[in-house]
């Protein structure tokens, strides 16, 4: 059984998570993927925020956004003048962070008592 084959079959929601792990490791086609495997050419700055809010126990994604950085920076600037409470914040110095950082994770939580995993990056 081919890798596409299993993640289909999963996908479909025939086989469980853990199911399909085992078939891919008894295959020997089981390949980490992360975000942080992505990594960006030296000198090029992220442009992407994305969310990714996975289920522990069915292993499915129950929540994936992605959303150009440039228009993170843009409703930060329209929120702040919709929102008075978002005035104490530096937002220069704010979006100035977003243009700087580098690629990679910002936010990796496990919450167990709601069975779910959280990550927050950019690249």
């Amino acid at each position: 059984m081919s890798r596409k084959e299993i993640l289909e079959l999963l996908a479909a929601g025939q086989i469980t998570a853990d199911e399909a792990a085992a078939l891919l490791k008894k295959t020997g086609q089981m390949t980490a993927v992360s975000p942080e495997a992505d990594t960006l050419k030296p000198g090029k700055q992220p442009s992407w925020l994305h969310v990714r809010v996975r289920d522990l126990q069915t292993g499915r994604n129950k929540v994936t956004v992605n959303i150009p950085l440039r228009l993170v920076k843009f409703g930060m600037r329209v929120g702040r003048k919709f929102s008075p409470e978002l005035d104490d914040l530096d937002w220069d110095e704010i979006t100035s962070m977003m243009s700087d950082m580098d690629a990679g994770m910002l936010v990796d939580v496990q919450d167990e008592e709601d069975g779910e995993h959280v990550q927050v990056y950019v690249d």
